[in-house]
């Protein structure tokens, strides 16, 4: 069974918000930590090579239930959130063009892209005033939790538009949120983790001086 498909003047509200989000990311896009550093476009590219890859792994033949990892969380932390809209953006295109996209590109990206590096973003600015700034808050907090707080709540947002449609998927996407939470999280949070140790340099959100600090 197909999915209940969102009504022509929500497609057109969906589209508005999405082309109206990437143009304010737009504008302030930080070009000059690309520009002339190959190794850092490189990373760029094969980050968003490798979350659109994610998306052959979804459960859009499961009862029009459309169930898949993210990466956003990762992608917001290595790059920045406006660099990460874009990443997702793209995301979403190539999931379109595999016939996996959530209700089309711009709901897409909306709900699966913009919303969680948002969550991700409301996550990084609360530890940042009120946790401890350290190596494993970084991991476990921004990755790890962050990771699944921005699943939850891409899934959930699904949830309450298949209510609205009356879409019988919605109660397929509230059973498996807390799975998909321990899993999205345990991957952003291992990714993190290695990067941090090994290539702590493609991390833009991670500073030498503020979490390395001695006491």
């Amino acid at each position: 069974m197909d999915a209940v498909a969102l009504p022509p003047f929500a497609q057109g509200l969906a589209w508005t918000a999405a082309l109206a989000t990437l143009a304010w990311s737009a504008r302030r896009l930080p070009w000059y930590k690309v520009r002339g550093d190959e190794e850092a476009l490189r990373v760029l590219l094969l980050a968003t090579a490798a979350l659109a890859a994610m998306r052959w792994f979804n459960t859009d033949a499961l009862q029009g239930v459309n169930l898949h990892f993210l990466g956003a969380t990762a992608a917001t932390l290595m790059f920045g959130p406006r660099f990460a809209l874009w990443a997702m953006a793209a995301v979403s295109a190539v999931a379109l063009g595999m016939g996996s996209a959530w209700q089309g590109w711009a709901a897409d990206f909306l709900v699966c892209g913009a919303l969680p590096v948002l969550t991700t973003e409301a996550v990084g600015r609360f530890i940042e005033s009120r946790l401890p700034q350290n190596p494993l808050i970084y991991v476990w907090v921004r990755g790890f939790l962050g990771g699944a707080l921005a699943i939850a709540a891409s899934d959930l947002s699904k949830a309450a538009v298949s209510v609205w449609l009356d879409d019988p998927a919605a109660a397929a996407y509230l059973a498996a949120t807390p799975p998909m939470m321990f899993g999205e999280g345990f991957f952003c949070g291992g990714a993190m983790a290695l990067i941090v140790v090994y290539r702590p340099q493609w991390c833009a959100s991670f500073d030498d001086a503020r979490y390395l600090r001695p006491r």
